[in-house]
């Protein structure tokens, strides 16, 4: 098994146990950090509200979705996928609103994140970082869960 694997592998364990403690804190229940998608739907749900997620994994679907029919990702003789000259400028602009969306919404909720447990902006950009290590820190810290920031 390549190294890159196992790094994030480990990585993304560290962050299930980290939300598990996190989830646990604000009196959700641990084991709902285990599924992938679900467990950030209760971490939005906890720190933001849950139209947010929506607008979150919809806008990675968009971002997906609008790349593709853009052209900007083709194969090649290979079979191989390579990313190619935008055939399709409509989509290829859709596709880039929608990684500002996700750029804007991580931000977001690394702020909230860290308001939410009691800490600052900085801690936030922390979380954003080395989200595994700053989670964790939450988790198993001092850090008290204080709701939703207003």
């Amino acid at each position: 098994m390549p190294t890159s694997t196992i790094s994030g592998l480990l990585l993304w364990v560290m962050l299930v146990i980290a939300h598990w403690k996190m989830f646990v804190k604000a009196g959700e229940a641990g084991w709902k950090a285990i599924i992938p998608i679900y467990s950030d739907y209760v971490l939005f749900k906890l720190v933001w509200y849950k139209k947010s997620f929506f607008i979150y994994y919809g806008s990675i679907v968009g971002f997906v979705l609008f790349t593709i029919f853009s052209g900007q990702i083709g194969i090649d003789s290979a079979g191989s996928l390579v990313l190619m000259e935008a055939s399709n400028q409509l989509f290829a602009i859709l596709a880039y609103v929608c990684s500002i969306l996700i750029l804007i919404y991580t931000v977001m909720l690394a702020i909230r994140t860290s308001f939410a447990y009691g800490k600052s902006a900085l801690f936030a950009a922390g979380l954003l970082i080395l989200p595994s290590i700053f989670s964790l820190i939450l988790g198993f810290g001092k850090a008290e869960y204080k709701g939703a920031p207003a």
